[in-house]
């Protein structure tokens, strides 16, 4: 008697496709010699290192057949990573803290006519990644002689930009002297959408406190071949997405 591991096949790019399953006993394995080796990558891109440590390791322990490199991986295009996060939570929803539903979208309009649609993150690389190289921008890039002005672009602008869908989006500089209301309903949007991000201080240190307790039990029951030794990598990128 047979029970398949379930599989999909998503298109890349150049003709190339590739075929996720589902976990099977090899996964927790597969996983924890990827996440080793993607702690040691040795590189100055903090967005690719960033890639590699939250992303590729579940990513990658679900691939039957030729697997990408992490760099190969991360050249593909945003809309195919998240098509091949979306299939991987389909095809393993043991493996992901929420059940995989369609992303919410709102779309608001500012008092001076400017459209912007807004979306549910679910933790897709798209939304993410964009999120940490805003993040990445307001650190590097400092408003000058403004201090008010960089908190709003640290803490608060990478939030409401990375909820975002619309293409063109006003600057942080802009945003920052808009009026409070207008500022305000975009951050209320934001915030029914990707809550994880606005985490206070102490949900946080709960998250990383629930965590390691999943952590502990993962190496417990690994010693005793579970195959739910991994359930942890998705809290792994929710608390990266609570940043």
């Amino acid at each position: 008697m047979s029970i398949d591991l379930r599989k999909e096949t998503i298109s890349l790019k150049e003709g190339k496709t590739l075929t996720i399953m589902e976990s099977g006993w090899d996964f927790s394995f597969r996983f924890d010699e990827l996440e080793k080796e993607m702690q040691k990558v040795d590189t100055r891109d903090k967005v690719f290192k960033f890639f590699c440590v939250n992303y590729y390791p579940l990513l990658a322990s679900c691939v039957e057949g030729i697997l990408p490199s992490p760099q190969e991986a991360f050249a593909l295009p945003r809309e195919i990573l998240d098509k091949w996060h979306l299939t991987t939570w389909k095809l393993n929803p043991d493996l992901y803290a929420d059940e995989l539903h369609k992303p919410m979208r709102e779309e608001i309009e500012f008092r001076d006519g400017l459209k912007v649609t807004m979306e549910e993150s679910l933790g897709r690389p798209s939304f993410v990644i964009r999120f940490y190289e805003l993040e990445l921008y307001a650190e590097e890039h400092p408003m000058e002689n403004d201090e008010r002005g960089q908190v709003f672009q640290l803490i608060f602008y990478p939030k409401l930009a990375a909820s975002c869908v619309t293409n063109i989006l006003p600057s942080a500089e802009e945003v920052r002297h808009w009026p409070r209301t207008e500022i305000n309903r975009w951050m209320e949007i934001s915030r029914r959408l990707n809550s994880d991000w606005y985490a206070t201080p102490e949900e946080k240190v709960e998250q990383r406190v629930v965590t390691s307790e999943k952590k502990k039990k993962v190496g417990r029951l690994r010693s005793r071949g579970s195959l739910k030794g991994s359930v942890h990598s998705s809290r792994k990128v929710k608390e990266t997405n609570s940043r």
